[in-house]
Formats: structure tokens, C-alpha cells, sequence
């Protein structure tokens, strides 16, 4: 299999607070099975690099683990910090993911080697990856976000998808991390957030649509995973290139 020469950050919450909010997915050993799932499928593509980034000071991968995929083409780097529940508890999820990406942009030995990079939340992969990951280096793109898509995927709101995206470490200090942190799951959540700054800062354009696969910590239940149609290859998107 040839490999595919990105850098995949991904984001979890091994251990999470037992009282967050909009968190039903809150047992640790269903949540640690659903994400080792997705990491081995992203292994199973042939992905160079895969930053497990975690916040609540747990790591995703036993040594065994790590070591069985240290022998296949991906790279792997475990990092985590224990992040302040009372404030995540307080903010809502968007918040800890954008305090956890600054401390993966900040600590992570892989991605200082890059300037470009994937993030995908914990316990997803991307099915067609590949053809994404394709599409970005034939037409230079320097940043590919998607729109959000509902539970059933019929409804699609002002809202940008924040399981899955390419991005720079560049817009992502100066847009994206500022975009979270502003966010308040009860008034003002980081997908409407994100969509807000992007529609400020990078054009609106159309793409292949990522087939999303996993599960949401919110409900506990599987993404929506089948076609849309036409809209597979003509989704809308915000765009950069280089």
C-alpha cells in the first residue's frame, strides 16, 4: 500500500468528567474501543503520521499497542495533558478541543516537522481519505474545510464540520484556536463559531465530501454514513491555496 505522506492529528478525551455537559458517551473503555477502532483503520490506509493528542491525561495506546503499529509504515506520537474540567464543564466540548489542538500545536514533536496537517476528532476516520488527501496535493489547496451535515443527512445548518479537516498551524493560531475558545455549548458552539470565521477568511467553493465514519461522543450513536447523492462530489467547502 503506498503511503500517503500527511500528518493526521487526532483529538480525544479518554477519560472525560462524569458530569459534562451533552456527553452521553461517557464510559471509558467504549469510549477508548470506538477510537482505538478508528487509529487502527487510519493505520490500515497507510497514514505516515498520527499525532494522538489527549486531553485528559490518558493515553489511547498501550506500549503493546503502539509497538505492533511502530512496526507498520505509520508513526506514531502519544502526547496528553490533564485540561481543566471545571472550565471544560463550564465552556462545553468546542472549548476543550481548541485548549487541546493549541497543546498539540505547542508540544507535538511530529507536527513542529510540518506546516500542514489533518485533524480528525477521536473515534472517527475517513473512508475516502485517500481521494481526499489526493484531491488536496493535485490542486495545491493549503486549507479544506466542509460543511456540517445533520444526524440523518437531510438538514444542513449554518454550521461548519469540525470531526474533520485540512488546515495550516498558521490559520489554525490565528483563526481556528480563537474561533473555539469563543465557543459556549450552550449559546454559541464552536461549529457555528468556526463557520463564522471561515466565511471571513477563506472562499466558498465545492468538493468531494469526506465520508465521515464513527462514532459521536454526544450521543453515543454511529455518524451519519451513506450517500447524498450528487452532493458527494460537489459538497460545499471553504478553500485555500497556496
Amino acid at each position: 500500500m503506498k503511503t500517503i505522506p500527511m500528518t493526521v492529528l487526532i483529538t480525544t478525551a479518554n477519560d472525560p468528567p462524569g458530569n459534562l455537559p451533552f456527553l452521553k458517551m461517557t464510559d471509558p473503555v467504549m469510549r477508548a474501543i470506538a477510537a482505538k477502532a478508528a487509529v487502527y483503520f487510519w493505520v490500515a490506509q497507510g497514514i505516515e503520521q498520527i499525532v494522538l493528542a489527549d486531553a485528559t491525561g490518558k493515553n489511547l495506546l498501550t506500549e503493546y499497542e503502539w509497538g505492533e503499529i511502530d512496526k507498520s509504515e505509520t508513526r506514531i506520537e502519544q502526547i496528553n495533558y490533564k485540561q481543566d474540567s471545571e472550565s471544560v464543564i463550564k465552556k462545553g466540548k468546542g472549548y476543550g478541543e481548541g485548549k487541546l489542538i493549541e497543546f498539540a500545536i505547542n508540544h507535538s514533536e511530529l507536527l513542529s516537522r510540518v506546516e500542514h496537517f489533518f485533524k480528525c476528532t477521536g473515534k472517527t476516520y475517513v473512508r475516502n481519505f485517500p481521494e481526499i488527501a489526493e484531491a488536496i496535493k493535485k490542486n495545491n489547496v493549503s486549507g479544506l474545510f466542509w460543511k456540517h451535515v445533520g444526524t440523518d443527512g437531510t438538514a444542513m445548518n449554518p454550521w461548519a464540520d469540525c470531526r474533520f479537516y485540512y488546515t495550516s498551524k498558521d490559520f489554525t493560531r490565528k483563526h481556528l484556536i480563537p474561533a473555539y475558545l469563543a465557543s459556549d455549548d450552550n449559546a454559541a458552539f464552536c461549529e457555528k463559531q468556526v463557520y463564522e470565521e471561515l466565511n471571513r477568511t477563506m472562499a466558498v467553493s465545492r468538493s468531494e465530501r469526506p465520508f465521515i465514519a464513527g462514532y459521536a461522543g454526544g450521543t453515543g450513536e454511529p455518524y451519519f454514513d451513506s450517500s447524498l447523492g450528487i452532493l458527494d462530489r460537489d459538497f460545499p467547502c471553504w478553500i485555500t491555496k497556496r
